[in-house]
């Protein structure tokens, strides 16, 4: 067990540390606390810190420390990278997990936030998860997915907002308004090459790793299953490493369906399916209703589900289900 903890509170510009060290989880000491630029040179400070810490309490920080801190939508990435390579052990947990794990609190700061942190991380090591980095393909491979999401995003805002034009406009067919229906025009037209360049450099990437690129050929090969699709189950697995079995996928995608049941009278769906990673349940519908179209198999399977009187929505959510079973036993 480590018994030197610093929780780590990230934000953009700054993260704030909480060093706690205990012999026994019933008494925590504070032994320090500090602000820190979010930067190489503020990680260098940190790890110089916590090193003088751990030595006061008689420990060596590369093997009695841990540092913990919440998965906080990238601006963690530097520092987990930064602190892994210095030998220093990590771990990435849940904002929701640590949340809730803190019971009622009135309030909150940064320095309170790192403190209750790094409590976490003393009072919950059999949930130890250390951080590893994905290899370099598939950080990469990751990055154009998302880079690729936001494209699509933009020109679905730029269409809409061009075909909503001509309900709103009072212009009618005025030189303004043709040049802004020109401009919106051009737009797509640019947004639809990127997405296009985008596609290509996810194919060159995949072609680029063979372990990659066999489990590419493996899930495209299901049809309904497109080069995008693939990709990001792909990339957010980190090739079937990290989310090693299709019921563990369905349930980061939310597309597992879970109960609360209490005695006779409480038998409900859990909201927390709805607790997921967006991406890959998007990119999971779509290949789902392209498989019910053009998949002869779960075109069937879709059929007797609708025939038993399932709604629309569980029939998609059975057939998710479907094709990581697939996938996941064509992968092995």
């Amino acid at each position: 067990m480590k018994k030197f903890c610093i929780g780590i509170d990230i934000a953009k510009k700054t993260f704030d540390a909480t060093a706690i060290f205990f012999e026994s989880i019933d008494s925590l000491n504070e032994v320090g606390y500090r602000q820190f630029d979010n930067s190489t040179s503020g990680f260098r400070t940190l790890v110089s810190w916590a090193k003088k810490l751990c030595k006061q309490c008689n420990g060596k920080l590369s093997e009695d420390g841990l540092f913990c801190m919440e998965t906080t939508g990238g601006y963690d990435r530097q520092i987990c990278m930064y602190l892994h390579d210095k030998g220093q052990n990590v771990w990435r947990e849940s904002a929701l997990q640590i949340h809730r794990s803190s019971g009622f609190r009135r309030g909150k700061n940064d320095k309170a936030d790192s403190r209750n942190i790094s409590e976490y991380a003393a009072k919950h090591q059999d949930k130890l998860v250390l951080f590893s980095p994905d290899p370099t393909v598939i950080m990469e491979l990751k990055e154009i997915v998302n880079y690729r999401a936001t494209m699509v995003e933009r020109r679905k805002e730029a269409k809409t907002r061009l075909s909503e034009k001509k309900f709103t406009t009072v212009l009618g067919k005025s030189q303004t308004a043709r040049a802004i229906n020109k401009m919106s025009e051009s737009e797509i037209k640019t947004l639809d090459e990127i997405i296009e360049k985008c596609n290509q450099e996810i194919e060159r990437i995949i072609n680029s790793d063979e372990d990659l690129k066999r489990n590419y050929l493996h899930m495209t090969s299901i049809n309904g299953v497109g080069l995008v699709n693939a990709a990001c189950i792909i990339a957010y697995s980190s090739n079937f490493k990290k989310i090693t079995t299709p019921n563990k996928m369905s349930c980061y995608a939310g597309a597992h369906t879970f109960y609360d049941e209490s005695g006779t009278s409480v038998h409900k769906k859990d909201p927390s399916k709805n607790v997921c990673c967006k991406m890959i349940k998007n990119n999971l519908r779509m290949a789902a209703k392209s498989a019910i179209i053009y998949n002869r198999e779960i075109k069937a399977y879709a059929d007797r589900l609708e025939k038993k009187g399932k709604p629309y929505s569980i029939v998609l959510n059975n057939v998710i289900n479907k094709l990581l079973h697939i996938t996941y036993s064509l992968v092995k």
